[in-house]
């Protein structure tokens, strides 16, 4: 998955114009495009930081395709919230698509993620709350729709992750990315590996391929939350199939037996977001962030902001050596410093996968993980394929 990540670039590259966009590094990289920190130019010095995805062939020379995301931008661009990076801009040019969107000075949240699993550290209550506040308000937003051309279009994000949250230097949390893979899965070219990093947040009407609403992002941000506070995958596992019997049967064990500082009332909450049938569910994103904001009320959350900025700034800091994929290598996350944003209660072993409950049986949910396991390899060779012709 692209993200928009306020660290040093995977290499520095000259500056290069890109139409009236000036390229000036290389932030990302992947098999459907390319991001990178640009500014838009104009006279009198006039100079502001975005970021443009620029669409590889062959997408870019798919007119179903482009005629999508097209779409998408446009939708996207009519979004305006400040918990959501904003699109500025879609275009052609010399026959290659491209997105213009804000640029956010930060960190996306899986970086976070993955420094709490190395350090066996979890978020404080407070801060994930925050964090759960605005993305629900952000998803509230999203999930009333946009009009155009007086119709109105509803809206579900579908693929609420850790790298789709971005978390600014100044403890400002947003929301990204509406549109290139859910695109790309519904022309049925997939970028392999995206998918695969994705399951484990996906609601189990998602998995099966049923219509979907608002309430399979609330399921998303659920196990988002529960995540930054065990630190912890909640349902990812080693392969696949696991991670999908995991999302439809694992026994997810109750927070507040775990861990003193999360009462029942918390866990209930958070339970309640990920509940795997739809009616036991809360019904919206709004109605979600109520229980939230409820909760918010009786916690301090003075420091919640703060401390998420300074636990951002020291990991843009000490980012001084990327992996290749442009994350936070674990050899920097040593030391003696502790960041005030972390708890030090360690995590303890959390989520067994259990087999699929015969309830669920009935309803066809097995059949979904030879479905997706046979839908990877097909579009793994698609992918191939296409890449091959494209050379």
């Amino acid at each position: 998955m692209l993200t928009m990540v306020g660290v040093q670039p995977i290499e520095d590259q000259t500056r290069t114009r890109f139409g009236k966009y000036s390229l000036t590094r290389r932030l990302a990289e992947g098999g459907m495009a390319t991001l990178y920190l640009a500014t838009a130019d104009g006279p009198g010095g006039f100079s502001k930081p975005c970021v443009v995805k620029r669409i590889r062939a062959p997408f870019s020379s798919s007119q179903r395709f482009r005629d999508m995301l097209g779409q998408e931008a446009r939708v996207a661009a009519l979004l305006n919230h400040p918990n959501i990076a904003q699109v500025f801009d879609y275009g052609e040019i010399d026959g290659e698509c491209y997105l213009t969107m804000e640029y956010v000075e930060g960190v996306a949240l899986d970086q976070i993620f993955q420094l709490l699993q190395r350090e066996q550290r979890r978020l404080p209550l407070p801060t994930v709350i925050f964090i759960g506040l605005t993305i629900a308000d952000a998803l509230a937003h999203v999930h009333d729709g946009v009009q155009i051309n007086g119709v109105r279009r509803n809206i579900v994000h579908r693929d609420v992750s850790p790298s789709n949250i971005l978390v600014a230097t100044s403890g400002v949390v947003k929301l990204t990315d509406f549109g290139i893979v859910k695109l790309l899965e519904s022309s049925g070219a997939t970028e392999a590996g995206v998918v695969k990093g994705k399951y484990g947040y996906m609601s189990p009407e998602q998995l099966l391929g049923r219509d979907i609403d608002g309430q399979t992002d609330v399921f998303a941000l659920g196990t988002v939350l529960i995540e930054l506070l065990t630190g912890q995958s909640l349902f990812k596992r080693r392969d696949i199939a696991a991670t999908i019997t995991a999302v439809l049967g694992a026994h997810v064990p109750h927070l507040h037996e775990l861990y003193s500082d999360i009462t029942s009332e918390v866990d209930e909450i958070l339970r309640r977001a990920i509940a795997r049938r739809k009616e036991d569910r809360y019904p919206s994103a709004r109605a979600f962030h109520t229980e939230l904001s409820a909760l918010a009320g009786i916690l301090d959350m003075s420091h919640a902001t703060a401390d998420l900025a300074g636990l951002v700034r020291q990991l843009s800091s000490e980012a001084t050596t990327l992996d290749p994929r442009g994350r936070v290598p674990s050899s920097i996350s040593g030391g003696s410093s502790r960041p005030a944003a972390y708890s030090m209660t360690p995590t303890p072993s959390f989520g067994e996968v259990l087999p699929i409950p015969e309830d669920l049986e009935e309803e066809g949910y097995g059949l979904v993980i030879w479905v997706a396991l046979i839908t990877t390899v097909v579009v793994a060779s698609v992918i191939v394929w296409i890449l091959m012709l494209a050379r």
